[in-house]
């Protein structure tokens, strides 16, 4: 008996310290005043198994009123996006959205399926186009992941996904956008 408990102990801390970590974070982006910019929510799995996702939900905020999210879509350019030819809700992700706030779902098209993530691999939940007001002020303003429930990641059975890390972008605003030379030249 104190065997099987011993072997028991060191299979369950083997499979403990095999799961590693998942981080979804936003990426940090530059844009002008006036102007408009993108960025991508990414999805790292830095474990050392494969991770199936069957659906996925993120919420993004910022607290600059100059800055407003107009559209999500599946538009991904770090690593692809995640459900790429088997998006239920793709091209386009927008869902409720008050300017400085944006929340989008996905679900993964064959059911009791998803997408792969190896260990080591990043894919993209989401593409975020945003306008910046041309009466911003200059500097570095945080976009926020906001927590569970607002971003999660789920199994193709609906089982939750932990998060191990949530990290948050910024959008980098330079003064306004040069005029067009074509102005200039009229």
């Amino acid at each position: 008996m104190k065997y099987s408990t011993t072997a028991f102990a060191v299979l369950l801390f083997l499979s403990v310290g095999a799961h590693g970590s998942t981080i979804v974070s936003v990426q940090s982006v530059g844009a002008a005043a006036g102007g408009s910019g993108a960025f991508d929510v990414s999805l790292n799995n830095t474990g050392s198994s494969t991770i199936t996702v069957g659906a996925f939900t993120f919420g993004i905020s910022t607290t600059n009123t100059a800055i407003s999210f107009v559209d999500a879509n599946t538009s991904t350019v770090l690593g692809g996006y995640i459900f790429a030819g088997k998006s239920l809700f793709g091209p386009d992700l927008t869902g409720p959205s008050s300017g400085q706030s944006l929340s989008v779902s996905d679900v993964f098209a064959t059911p009791l399926s998803g997408a792969l993530v190896a260990p080591g691999a990043t894919l993209g939940p989401g593409h975020v186009l945003f306008v910046v007001g041309s009466n911003s002020a200059t500097g570095a303003f945080t976009i926020s992941l906001v927590g569970n429930p607002a971003t999660s990641l789920s199994d193709p059975s609906g089982n939750v996904i932990a998060i191990d890390t949530l990290g948050n972008g910024t959008v980098n605003i330079t003064g306004a956008p040069e005029p067009s030379s074509l102005f200039l030249v009229l």
